[in-house]
C-alpha cells in the first residue's frame, strides 16, 4: 500500500469512463434515429434489414448498463482520488451529486428502454427479432408500458444536460481553476 496520495483514477476506471462516455454521447445523439430507421424499414416491408439498427441500439444500451454495473463495483472496491483542497464545498457536493445522478441515469435509461422495447416490439413485430450483440434476440420484458418510453426519452434528455454540465465543469477546472481535476481521468 502506497503512502503517496492518489491523484488520478486507475486505468480500469479511465477505460470504463471513456467507453461509457463515447457510447452515451453516441446514443444521446443517434439512438432514437437507430430505432426510427428500423421502424421505417419494418413498416416498408423490409423486415430482413429492419432489426439491424435497432440491434445496434439494444447492444449499445446493454453495453452501457454492463459498464455501469462494472464501474459501480470497481468504484466500491477502489478508492477515488481526493478532490483538491482548493475546491469549494459546494463544488464537491455538486460533483458528488452529479456523479450519483449519472449512475442512476446510466442504469435507469437502459432499463426503461428495455421495458419500452416490449411495447415497441408489440407495435412493430419485426423488432422482436432485434439482437443483443448478434447473439440472441432481445428478451421481452415481463411488462411494458407507454410510461417507460416516456421515462426513457426524459432520461436521454437529462443525460444531455448532465453531459453538458460535466464537460463544462471539467473545462472550468482545467482552464479557470487550473486544479488538475480534468487530469484525474486522463491517462497522461
Amino acid at each position: 500500500m502506497s503512502l503517496v496520495p492518489k491523484n488520478r483514477y486507475d486505468g480500469v476506471a479511465m477505460i470504463i469512463h471513456w467507453l461509457t462516455a463515447v457510447l452515451m454521447i453516441y446514443m444521446v445523439f443517434f439512438g432514437e434515429d437507430l430505432m426510427k430507421e428500423g421502424e421505417h424499414l419494418a413498416k416498408a416491408g423490409d423486415t430482413a434489414n429492419a432489426t439491424f439498427e435497432p440491434s445496434i441500439h439494444v447492444s449499445l444500451g446493454v453495453s452501457i448498463l454492463l459498464l455501469t454495473v462494472l464501474r459501480i463495483v470497481w468504484r466500491l472496491t477502489h478508492t477515488a482520488p481526493a478532490y483538491p483542497a482548493s475546491m469549494k464545498r459546494y463544488e464537491v457536493v455538486g460533483s458528488k451529486s452529479l456523479h450519483g445522478l449519472f449512475y442512476l441515469l446510466l442504469i435507469a435509461v437502459p432499463l426503461t428502454g428495455w421495458i419500452a422495447f416490449g411495447g415497441f416490439s408489440e407495435e412493430v413485430p419485426a423488432m422482436a427479432q432485434a439482437q443483443v450483440f448478434g447473439l440472441f434476440a432481445m428478451p421481452q420484458p415481463p411488462f411494458s408500458g407507454e410510461w417507460a418510453g416516456e421515462l426513457h426519452g426524459l432520461g436521454a434528455n437529462a443525460a444531455m444536460v448532465f453531459i453538458g454540465l460535466h464537460v463544462l465543469a471539467a473545462l472550468k477546472h482545467q482552464f479557470i481553476d487550473k486544479d488538475a481535476i480534468f487530469g484525474r481521468m486522463l491517462p497522461w
